[in-house]
């Protein structure tokens, strides 16, 4: 078969595993057991299969929290609404917050797409790039004149999360097989990241989630000791600063000092 005619075949074949109408079964030969029908419906269904059991997995929480008959219409809706564009089903799932943020019923219920933030997060924690950590020593390094514009870069699987509701509750209810808490508002700001192969989080006062914030953005030692400002006094910034920047190194969440 030439290579033109190949490539029409395998489009027609793929359109159809995303629904298109094609004319790809009049090349499909039955057999004594089943039709051709029969045949490509088996692919055309393994298929959709293969794509709910990828984002059952990267969900799996928000599976839990749902429950069997309202997941199912989710990914239902999922894989009619985004098609598969990656060799590797890893990544499929990454547009299911962009749907429950603007497709209703589930833009309604905002505790389901902060529980696929959180998700999303710890998954993105775990395949982010490693970088090598600095110690605790190398605060001792930095000259007196070089701490002004002094900037942190952090470790690539650092994240931050705003919720506003009590969601990271309910994840840790649910990763432990407990009955979750009633969704209630209760903003915070929690942090995700890598240490030592194993994601972890915690929730942030607000100032830390302040300074992180701005130092995430390249902001300098002393801008960061003018954010301070709004949680302490003008003699307690500058070590209160240095207080939490030795905090990220143990956590090992920087990689440079610069």
């Amino acid at each position: 078969m030439p290579s033109t005619e190949l490539r029409k075949l395998q489009q027609s074949f793929f359109g159809h595993l995303l629904g298109e109408k094609t004319d790809v079964v009049k090349h499909i030969q039955s057999t004594v057991d089943r039709s051709a029908e029969q045949r490509l419906h088996i692919y055309s269904s393994g298929y959709r299969l293969r794509l709910k059991e990828a984002i059952s997995t990267d969900l799996d929480k928000l599976y839990s929290y749902l429950g069997d008959e309202m997941f199912e219409h989710l990914m239902d809706v999922y894989i009619d609404t985004y098609h598969s564009h990656h060799p590797s089903l890893r990544y499929y799932s990454q547009h299911m917050c962009e749907l429950l943020a603007t497709q209703k019923p589930f833009s309604d219920v905002p505790e389901l797409l902060e529980l696929a933030r959180i998700e999303q997060a710890f998954n993105f924690s775990f395949d982010a790039a490693d970088c090598d950590t600095i110690g605790i020593e190398s605060i001792a390094k930095i000259q007196a004149e070089s701490w002004a514009q002094l900037t942190i870069q952090f470790h690539s699987s650092m994240q931050l999360l705003e919720l506003q509701k009590n969601t990271f509750p309910v994840w840790k209810a649910l990763s432990q097989n407990q009955t979750p808490p009633e969704s209630v508002f209760d903003a915070s700001t929690w942090m995700i990241w890598r240490k030592q192969l194993v994601s972890r989080f915690r929730v942030l006062d607000e100032a830390e989630a302040a300074l992180l914030r701005e130092a995430k953005k390249g902001a300098n030692f002393s801008r960061l000791c003018e954010a301070m400002l709004s949680f302490s006094d003008e003699e307690q910034a500058p070590m209160q600063v240095i207080a939490l920047l030795q905090t990220w190194i143990n956590e090992q969440l920087v990689c440079h000092l610069s």
